[in-house]
């Protein structure tokens, strides 16, 4: 009887507790229900929310006028900010260094022509295209009848002549135009007793403990001031007070992706913004003798450009000096060809400015080119480093027979054509 008793007890318990259990199970079920209840009601939410954004009608676009869209297309152009400096050792981003040479057969643009020191091989032919009479600016008409003139001779070329390319070289101007090598050629130079050098500081004022630094140099360094330094005007001023010959130091678009800075030239540019630039730069300081590239070897590459840079300069008593950031330059002669007095660097001494013996060294090789030209000119930059070789060397190249000079002397060395 008690064993019965125990069986039924039993049993009941295991009904309980089977009960239990599945009244568990059941409030799983009904909990999960509810959380995939709320989750599909969300996800609807944020169905129908994204579906009305859709559906939403676009907002209507401001009309621009004609002069907000060509100010929103030159914002849209390369960024043009100053190069780094580091203020520890006064390095500035080396204009040569990073002026894009690595990258000399990179692709131009189809408006883009360049040339080389040396003629092309020519391999296959293309079409120029004629001179429009909208390229041409009142500034360039009113001031430049020797403009009008080259633009009018290629243009009649055009027709005739075809320009000799091969991938990545293209001739500048059509075989009646004089290229760089003959007009080289032409130029007479007067021998001095002595030979010249003269030695010009690029890229001064962009940072202002450089800038101090070139302008306790002897008066017969050339400094080159950055058109967008700031302080400028009074640097310059102090510079002339030490005896320096000025020079305007004009930003342009190299072919690397380095940023030449603000207000720089660039290829993609207009010719009355192009000229536009190129005035305020020539507005930023008094007293400069000459003007010379800041990197540029993209823009001294593209004749059209230094056409118009040359008719703004054929209408003052300046000259120009192309830096030859690159050999395919056409500055030197686009400026011949217009009457422009020009000049063209030698030598770079300080493209490894950390090196002073290398700094030496390229000075050397100026003095090499001096004994053989009578005259060379170097170009450097205001490093501690370059100064500090730089007020050495000048007393010992005196010495040995050189006389370091303003820029103007070399200029002066250059014979009047007939």
């Amino acid at each position: 009887m008690v064993a019965k008793r125990k069986t039924q007890k039993t049993s009941t318990l295991e009904k309980k507790s089977k009960k239990q259990s599945s009244s568990h199970r059941g409030s799983l079920f009904i909990v999960a229900g509810f959380l995939f209840f709320i989750a599909l009601a969300v996800s609807s939410v944020l169905i129908l929310q994204k579906n009305r954004d859709h559906s939403k009608p676009p907002e209507p676009q401001p009309q621009l006028t004609e002069a907000q869209v060509k100010k929103k297309a030159l914002e849209a152009a390369p960024a043009n900010k100053p190069h780094p400096i580091n203020l520890g050792d006064i390095s500035i981003d080396d204009t040569v260094l990073e002026d894009g040479r690595a990258n000399e057969r990179a692709n131009l643009p189809p408006n883009v022509t360049v040339s080389e020191d040396k003629g092309p091989v020519p391999t296959k032919q293309v079409e120029t295209s004629e001179l429009t009479p909208s390229q041409k600016t009142p500034t360039m008409e009113k001031g430049s009848t020797k403009l009008s003139e080259v633009q009018d001779s290629a243009s009649e070329a055009s027709s005739k002549d075809q320009l000799l390319i091969n991938d990545d070289q293209v001739a500048a101007l059509p075989p009646k135009q004089k290229t760089l090598d003959e007009a080289e050629q032409r130029t007479e130079w007067v021998k001095p007793a002595r030979p010249m050098i003269a030695v010009v500081l690029d890229d001064v004022g962009v940072n202002k403990r450089g800038a101090e630094l070139a302008i306790e140099l002897p008066g017969a360094i050339t400094l080159a001031f950055m058109t967008y330094a700031p302080d400028v005007k009074e640097m310059a001023a102090e510079a002339r007070k030490k005896g320096h010959e000025l020079m305007l130091h004009v930003p342009m678009e190299p072919l690397g992706s380095a940023d030449p800075g603000p207000k720089a030239l660039l290829t993609g540019l207009s010719d009355e913004e192009i000229l536009a630039r190129l005035e305020w730069g020539m507005a930023q300081f008094d007293g400069y003798i000459g003007i010379n590239n800041h990197m540029g070897s993209k823009f001294t590459g593209w004749r059209r450009g230094m056409e118009v840079v040359m008719s703004r300069i054929e209408q003052t008593d300046h000259f120009f000096m192309d830096s030859r950031t690159s050999p395919r330059s056409v500055a030197a002669s686009v400026a011949a060809s217009m009457g422009v007095p020009v000049l063209r660097r030698d030598v770079f001494i300080d493209n490894d400015y950390k090196d002073t013996l290398e700094i030496l060294k390229q000075l050397k090789q100026a003095e090499r080119i001096a004994k053989k030209n009578g005259h060379a000119i170097a170009i450097g930059h205001p490093h501690k480093s370059t100064v500090e070789v730089l007020h050495s060397w000048i007393k010992d190249a005196e010495a040995r027979g050189f006389d370091i000079v303003p820029i103007s002397q070399i200029m002066a060395l250059k014979k009047p054509k007939e």
